[in-house]
């Protein structure tokens, strides 16, 4: 069994501030829609090949070179619409490598995930990530639900694995600032945080919520 660290920061309130928060970091119910909308996408390219086929280096390529300039938009973003905008294509490139068996468990983790059942979660991504193990949003996802759980060590490994294929991405950044907050380590926390306004400056709240997590990590200034 994981160490549960911090409980009663995961439990207090369960169905308010903590749950509300997380949805926001990763909107559930706009990714069970791409995942349904995506999924005749990825099936003709997985039905010519064998189940545990990767990838090809020129499609991969270009996917990573997509990415790449999206990224770069959400950075230079100039309003909270147009980020909106590039954060939706950036996790439709993210799951694009998705394939029909891995998809399945991930849209049924993630409905549980939805309705707070984040031990079936975890054992779903699991599963997810036992046929795909290269997806970093597979990793990301489980570390949402081990953090939901309450396994706050567990969640930080995950997105460290998250972040070590995907260093770009913002919302892994998210979710590791809200775990090492959990974990009572506010420098780590405050410097995540840091990274998620480098990578998406139009996150809502992103200033107000560095100054908490700089206030907790060094003190009110004097």
């Amino acid at each position: 069994m994981h160490r549960k660290t911090r409980p009663l920061a995961l439990e207090t309130d369960p169905k308010g501030g903590f749950f509300r928060c997380m949805n926001r970091t990763y909107p559930l119910v706009g990714l069970i829609f791409l995942l349904t909308a995506t999924t005749a996408q990825a099936e003709p390219v997985a039905s010519g090949a064998a189940p545990g086929a990767p990838t090809s280096s020129p499609q991969k390529l270009s996917i990573e070179t997509q990415k790449a300039g999206l990224v770069a938009q959400l950075a230079a973003s100039k309003n909270p619409t147009e980020a909106v905008q590039i954060r939706g294509q950036l996790e439709e490139l993210r799951t694009q490598s998705i394939r029909p068996a891995t998809r399945l468990l991930m849209r049924r983790a993630v409905r549980e995930l939805g309705d707070e059942k984040a031990g079936d979660a975890v054992e779903d991504f699991g599963a997810a990530l036992s046929l795909q193990n290269d997806v970093a949003v597979l990793w990301r996802l489980r570390a949402q639900a081990r953090l939901m759980g309450g396994d706050t060590s567990g969640a930080i490994s995950d997105l460290g694995v998250a972040l070590h294929h995907d260093d770009n991405d913002a919302v892994s950044w998210q979710l590791l600032a809200a775990a090492e907050d959990v974990a009572g380590d506010g420098q780590a926390a405050l410097k995540a945080w840091q990274r998620v306004m480098e990578l998406d400056p139009q996150q809502p709240g992103a200033a107000r919520k560095f100054e908490k997590l700089q206030m907790k990590a060094y003190g009110r200034p004097t």
